[in-house]
C-alpha cells in the first residue's frame, strides 16, 4: 500500500474541504475538476452527475476540461453502454468493490484497443491511459469522474490512484449533501403541486436537461415505460413524452430570464394525442433560489376526467382520506387540516385511523415517508 507523504495529506484535505463548502453541483465540479486533473498530472477530465431511476442509468452535467466541447453529450447518446468502467463501477461485485480504477484494471491492452470505445472515442480524442473514479453511497453510484493521459504519457501511478482514492470519501460526500438539498426542493415542489391539485392522474418533474428526477407510477402506465431492469441506461424523455409537451418546455427554457428565481411560470395547459389515446393536463417550470430550473407536468388520460383517490389505489383510500394524506405530507396540524377542509379536529382524527390502518403505520412520519416511496420514480 502506497503511503502518502505529508503535503499529498494537506493538499487532499485542502480540496475535500472546498468540495464540502459547495452548495451546488455546477459549484462543485467548476472548483474541483480541474484541480483533481492537476493534481494527477492528467491532460483531460470529465465528470457526469449519476442516478438510479426506474428509467435506468442516468447521467446528467457533464462538465468536462481539455476534451472536445460535444465528447460529453457524445458519450451519453452514444457510449456511454460501451464504457467497461460504466459497467464495473456501477457493478460492486464485478469491480470487487473499487472505487477507482485504472486501464490496467481492464481486460488486455490488446483486447482494450480493439473495443470500438477505444478506436472510435477515446483515441480521436487522444486518451489512451484512463483513471474512473465512482463516488458511491450506500445506495450506489452517484458520480462519475474520467480523468485522462495519452498513449504518450505514462500510465497512472500508485500514488496518484492512492491520493484519489483518498479524496473518493470527501467527495462523495460533498455530492451527496448537495443532491439531497436539491431532493428537498424537488419534494417541497411536489407537496405544493400535489395539495393545490388532486385532480391529475400522472405527475412527472424534469431538470434542466428534461430528464425525469420524479415519475410516478400513474405516469408509467400512461407511457407504457417499461419496468427498470438492472444496468439500462436512461432514455431521453423526449422519446417518452409527446413532442407538442417537450416544445412547450423549450419555449419555457427559453423565456426563463424573463422571470426571476424561487418563481414558478403561470401553468401552461395542453390536450395531445398519444400513442393513440388523449393527453390533457398543464406544466409549468419553477426555480428554486440559486438552484437549476426544472419542469412540472401533471398529466391526465382523458380531458374532463378525475379521480382524485386513485393515485392511492392500492390502499383503498377514499377521496376524502387522500387529501387529509396530501395535507399531513404538507406538514399541516390537524387543526390546520379541519380547517381547510371545513371538518372537525375528532373528524380528522378518526381519517388518519383509518389511513394509517389501511397503509399499515403507525405515525405521520411513516405515512410520509410510505406514501413518497410509493410514488417515487
Amino acid at each position: 500500500m502506497i503511503e502518502l507523504q505529508k503535503n499529498d495529506l494537506h493538499e487532499i484535505l485542502d480540496l475535500s474541504r472546498v468540495a464540502l463548502e459547495c452548495d451546488t453541483l455546477g459549484s462543485l465540479q467548476k472548483n474541483i475538476l480541474l484541480e483533481i486533473q492537476h493534481m494527477v498530472h492528467a491532460d483531460t477530465s470529465v465528470y457526469f452527475d449519476v442516478s438510479r431511476t426506474t428509467l435506468g442509468w442516468q447521467f446528467t452535467n457533464g462538465i468536462s476540461h481539455g476534451v472536445p466541447e460535444e465528447a460529453p453529450k457524445t458519450w451519453c447518446d452514444k457510449y456511454q453502454t460501451m464504457d467497461p468502467f460504466v459497467f464495473l463501477l456501477s457493478s460492486p461485485l464485478q469491480s470487487g468493490n473499487k472505487q477507482v480504477l485504472t486501464s490496467r484494471d481492464i481486460a488486455g491492452a490488446k483486447d482494450y484497443v480493439d473495443t470500438e470505445f477505444y478506436t472510435d472515442f477515446l483515441k480521436p480524442q487522444s486518451i489512451f491511459h484512463m483513471m474512473a473514479v465512482g463516488l458511491t453511497t450506500g445506495s450506489g453510484l452517484i458520480g462519475l469522474l474520467g480523468l485522462h493521459r495519452s498513449a504518450k504519457g505514462s500510465a497512472f501511478s500508485r500514488k496518484s490512484i492512492a491520493k484519489v482514492s483518498a479524496m473518493v470519501p470527501y467527495i462523495s460526500a460533498a455530492v451527496q449533501k448537495i443532491k439531497l438539498a436539491e431532493m428537498t426542493d424537488i419534494r417541497e415542489e411536489l407537496i405544493r403541486t400535489l395539495t393545490a391539485d388532486l385532480s391529475h392522474r400522472g405527475l412527472v418533474i424534469l431538470n434542466k436537461d428534461f430528464l425525469p428526477v420524479f415519475l410516478d407510477k400513474k405516469t408509467r402506465n400512461i407511457l407504457n415505460i417499461p419496468t427498470y431492469g438492472g444496468h439500462e441506461i436512461v432514455k431521453p424523455v423526449t422519446n417518452l413524452l409527446p413532442a407538442e409537451i417537450m416544445q412547450a418546455c423549450l419555449e419555457i427554457k427559453r423565456k426563463v430570464p424573463a422571470f426571476g428565481s424561487n418563481q414558478r411560470n403561470e401553468r401552461v395547459r395542453f390536450e395531445v394525442k398519444h400513442e393513440g389515446s388523449y393527453l390533457a393536463g398543464y406544466l409549468y417550470a419553477y426555480q428554486p433560489q440559486g438552484k437549476d430550473l426544472y419542469f412540472v407536468i401533471c398529466l391526465d388520460t382523458k380531458p374532463g376526467l378525475s379521480s382524485t383517490s386513485e393515485d392511492f389505489s392500492e390502499f383503498h383510500l377514499t377521496p376524502r382520506e387522500v387529501e387529509v394524506a396530501y395535507l399531513i405530507s404538507a406538514g399541516m396540524t390537524n387543526p390546520e387540516i379541519a380547517e381547510k377542509l371545513y371538518i372537525s379536529i375528532r373528524t380528522v382524527q378518526a381519517h388518519l385511523r383509518t389511513i394509517y390502518r389501511k397503509v399499515k403505520v403507525h405515525n405521520r412520519t411513516s405515512l410520509v415517508s410510505r406514501l413518497m416511496l410509493d410514488n417515487r420514480h
